[in-house]
């Protein structure tokens, strides 16, 4: 079945599922891992499972596998992924990933700290030290 992703959606609190929305209108469920690589405005060639519940029939993304030539922003234009936005999706990605393993807790204290340590692993790692998470610039030891 062919589709051009309209919007996603990450699961709601306490769900396990993610929800894509068809530029027709059309809902479907989704795996958050599977999620990270839809990008609205791309049309993509999906296998689907329909199971009923409740009378109604959910259906589900199994497999999804972009169009060539579609996987390009919906406005045209190349986008430039600079150190920042990296930075961002590697922090953003990561920390959801541990959120649903049940490794860092929906605190304030665990997300802070669980962010933190994520930043320096990309300053270290992709670009030299990031400053707000040098030990010096947090309170800690010089």
């Amino acid at each position: 079945m062919l589709i051009e992703v309209a919007e996603t959606h990450p699961p709601q609190y306490g769900k396990k599922v993610a929800t894509v929305i068809a530029k027709g209108g059309d809902k479907f469920e989704i795996w958050p891992e599977k999620l990270a690589d839809l990008k609205a405005g791309a049309k993509y060639e999906v296998d689907v499972a329909e199971r009923d519940y409740n009378g109604r029939t959910i259906r589900k993304i199994t497999k999804a596998t972009p169009v060539n030539g579609t996987a390009k922003p919906a406005n045209g234009h190349a986008t430039v992924t600079t150190t920042a936005d990296g930075e961002a999706e590697f922090v953003g990605r990561i920390l959801a990933a541990l959120i649903l393993k049940g490794e860092v807790a929906n605190n304030k204290r665990q997300l802070f700290d669980a962010t933190v340590m994520l930043r320096g692993l990309w300053g270290a790692t992709f670009g030299g030290q990031h400053p707000s998470t040098r030990a010096q610039d947090n309170g800690g030891p010089a």
